[in-house]
């Protein structure tokens, strides 16, 4: 694709995608069109831009429709926040980077993070074409020689900007370290940042501190967030809530004060069983949950209003998918249809459409997440 994943896998084929990609493509050209206006109207350059136009209602609901596929890195980077940060850090990466050359006793990163790094490096995206190390050539030497003596080929660049980046965000922040899924997100930022480690580092700092605080920390709080979405699963869905509820009723309602730390034993609401497939569309952003082109929708959004953009999405996605749960009587089914709806969400306006309708999930603002939290 434009991207250079894979078109098809086992919930899309090749056929379904071109049907859908050929009117998608002439969207994108005239949301295109859209954007040169708007940023000419503002007197910012179309070629490679760095600055994007303040934030306003307008430059929101442009955002949501998609920001052109070319600019987004930057876009992404602009409305996070990010030149602040950059100038706040200055030199911060690199420093990182070359404290992660040391052993762990001299200040360097510890083995284990480093071991799981270099185990997930090559699990990222292969079927991506950044991510393919070239296939190897015959050497010359020995023509005879079997294929299982060629040496392996160098990792492509991106891999090896990877590989600097999560060492230096674990080095960074030890209450993390390393977790997988966080291969996948910086994996993601270095393709639309065009490999510039320091902003992805950057906008990983911003993903885990601010969007989603605690949920990839060593001890796991992913939790919180998935309670929050189950409370407003309750109260949006009610007969979607009504099939997937297999809980204590009282958990979800817990007394004043009752909801402590994750992890903390009864404190801690029981949550639905369907729950857990939901984990992972916080944990990875929506990578490997939605295709390719609706989460990078989700990320537009995301970065210029905050995560709220999850939530929202979620509900859409059990609101888009309500016929299908509903018609369905066993628990253990109900979680196979959560865990395959979002995949084939390839009509990516239609779950945006339901996201940000006035009438459906508009009281789901930022400010109501924060306090749930």
């Amino acid at each position: 694709d434009r991207y250079g994943f894979k078109k098809s896998n086992q919930y899309i084929s090749k056929a379904e995608y071109d049907a859908w990609n050929t009117n998608y493509t002439q969207y994108i050209e005239r949301r295109r069109k859209k954007w040169y206006a708007l940023m000419r109207a503002y007197g910012l350059m179309t070629d490679d831009p760095i600055r994007f136009p303040p934030k306003s209602e307008k430059v929101k609901r442009y955002v949501r429709k998609g920001i052109p596929p070319e600019w987004r890195g930057a876009a992404w980077f602009w409305y996070a926040g990010g030149p602040g940060r950059l100038a706040r850090m200055q030199g911060v990466y690199w420093e990182l980077v070359r404290r992660c050359e040391k052993p762990e006793d001299e200040g360097g990163l510890n083995d284990a993070d480093r071991e799981h790094i270099e185990r997930d490096l090559h699990r990222t995206f292969p079927d991506n074409i950044s991510f393919k190390p070239d296939p190897p050539t015959t050497p010359l030497s020995s023509p005879e020689s079997s294929p299982e003596s060629w040496p392996d080929p160098p990792d492509p660049p991106i891999l090896n900007s990877l590989r600097r980046v999560l060492r230096a965000f674990a080095l960074h922040n030890p209450q993390i370290g390393y977790c997988q899924s966080l291969n996948f997100i910086a994996g993601l930022l270095l393709l639309f940042l065009k490999s510039d480690e320091e902003k992805a580092f950057i906008l990983l700092d911003v993903i885990t501190s601010v969007h989603l605080p605690g949920t990839h920390a060593r001890v796991l709080e992913a939790n919180v967030d998935i309670g929050v979405l189950m409370d407003l699963l309750r109260e949006h869905l009610p007969a979607v809530w009504n099939r997937i509820d297999d809980g204590d009723p009282a958990d979800l309602n817990p007394a004043p004060g009752k909801r402590g730390a994750p992890g903390l034993g009864p404190a801690q609401p029981r949550l639905p069983t369907v729950s857990l497939a939901t984990t992972p569309w916080f944990m990875s952003l929506f990578i490997g949950t939605l295709p390719i082109e609706s989460t990078l929708r989700v990320w537009d959004s995301l970065f210029y209003e905050g995560s709220k953009t999850l939530f929202r999405v979620s509900l859409a996605i059990f609101k888009l998918g309500e016929p299908s749960i509903r018609a369905i009587e066993d628990p253990m089914e109900v979680f196979q249809v959560v865990q395959t709806l979002p995949r084939k969400m390839l009509d990516v306006n239609m779950l945006m459409e339901a996201c940000w309708k006035r009438k459906g999930f508009g009281s789901v603002n930022q400010e109501l997440i924060d306090e749930r939290r």
